[in-house]
């Protein structure tokens, strides 16, 4: 019996440092696709935010250009009744946002594709967690593709050129050690 179980603790040990093994190198690899930039989750505490200054309407189309794990796409398309896009091209993020996107049965269809290349013309909402040289990439594929009325929320970081057409607080947050308020980004939204 001890033998059985040293060799249970031995393959479970192996899986385990293979599976580490493989998220390490799609980090690695997502970082090498993307060109250093790290994937950031949008904090938990924003995601219902974003989507209320969205002002999101039920049958409407969202991309979610670097949606990650899918978090802010998949609360969108079950409380506000959205079909949702996401491009994500570092694996481990989008393998873990399939996963989510399946196990909530949300209307969301998850993309491994540069979202420079994407058609995002029949967007209505774009949402962007973006870092501003991306941003500045962006900008004139927004004014190129987008329809009129289509709008650009984007979270903490805005565009260098365009002026939004409001920029709000996100959700206050407050220090768990002093209970006083601390940082928070703002939400910058566009409107085309």
């Amino acid at each position: 019996m001890p033998v059985i179980f040293a060799y249970a603790s031995l393959i479970f040990m192996v899986a385990l440092a293979f599976l580490m093994l493989l998220i390490t190198a799609s980090i690695a690899w997502g970082l090498i696709l993307t060109k250093g930039i790290p994937f950031v989750s949008t904090p938990k505490n924003d995601w219902y935010r974003i989507c209320e200054v969205a002002e999101l309407k039920p049958g409407q189309l969202v991309y979610d250009l670097g949606c990650g794990k899918a978090n802010l796409l998949t609360m969108a398309a079950r409380n506000f009744g959205v079909k949702g896009v996401g491009y994500e091209i570092a694996l481990w993020p989008n393998i873990w946002g399939r996963l989510r996107v399946w196990r909530q049965q949300a209307d969301v269809e998850i993309r491994a594709k540069n979202f420079m290349y994407a058609d995002i013309s029949k967007a209505d909402v774009i949402f962007c967690y973006l870092f501003p040289h991306i941003m500045a990439q962006l900008e004139p594929k927004f004014k190129a593709e987008l329809k009129p009325g289509a709008k650009v929320i984007s979270y903490a970081f805005k565009m260098p050129n365009a002026v939004p057409a409001k920029i709000v607080s996100a959700t206050p947050r407050y220090s768990r050690f002093t209970r006083k308020p601390i940082h928070t980004s703002n939400i910058y939204i566009y409107q085309y």
